[in-house]
């Protein structure tokens, strides 16, 4: 048996209830989907997880997304805000690990434009792969804000060895509906990915990001 829209909808409404009953935050909070699983052999590669995947509603923040760009795209993307690195920052990169890895960190999402992604692979991979934060390939041409919206209802979905996947659906700020139904949407892609689906998931709980969480039960 699957969780109903309902289901999470109250959950969802107790958990931001259970917030508020603490000290008040100074910034909005992110509602987060902790999902355990059971009857799961993690030693095999190929039960594990490893996804970005697109939520139907936008999550209520601005994604940070990075650009590996020249030219054109380059002055497309700093026009509109994105933080951009030219060839020349990527190979300085490969020769200051500490910052590579703090800009690995510090985004969520990586574009590039195709003439630089073997470039990126081959000084950045090292550090972006295992992050599994490789950049997807922009033509030069393409509309830069279509991309950010996109990752701007893209969560990241990852199963490695702990049968566990915490992930984000949302700011608190959002209606529990809209929140409900970026839970549900990442239920359903989980359960795709699993070899026996909903069998496999054990509890469920939702929580604010400094809030308890709740578990969402079942009727």
């Amino acid at each position: 048996m699957s969780y109903t829209p309902n289901q999470l909808e109250e959950a969802i409404s107790q958990a931001k209830a259970l917030s508020l009953q603490r000290k008040q935050r100074k910034f909005v909070e992110t509602m987060e989907l902790s999902i355990g699983l059971r009857d799961l052999d993690l030693k095999n590669p190929a039960n594990r997880i490893n996804i970005d995947t697109v939520v139907p509603n936008d999550l209520g923040g601005k994604a940070s997304v990075a650009v590996f760009a020249e030219g054109d795209l380059a002055v497309k993307s700093q026009e509109f805000g994105l933080t951009t690195f030219s060839k020349e920052d990527i190979e300085r990169l490969s020769k200051e690990p500490k910052n590579a890895k703090k800009i690995a960190n510090e985004y969520a999402f990586f574009l590039a434009e195709p003439p630089l992604m073997a470039i990126v692979a081959r000084f950045l991979g090292k550090i972006l792969g295992p992050r599994g934060k490789m950049p997807q390939p922009i033509p030069p041409r393409a509309e830069i804000d279509k991309f950010v919206e996109r990752y701007n209802r893209t969560v990241k979905l990852r199963l490695k060895t702990t049968p566990v996947i915490n992930t984000k659906i949302g700011k608190t700020d959002l209606d529990d509906k809209i929140l409900a139904e970026n839970a549900s949407a990442i239920l359903q892609v989980i359960t795709g990915k699993l070899p026996k689906g909903a069998a496999h998931i054990r509890s469920l709980h939702v929580k604010t990001t400094m809030g308890p969480a709740q578990k969402v039960t079942k009727e």
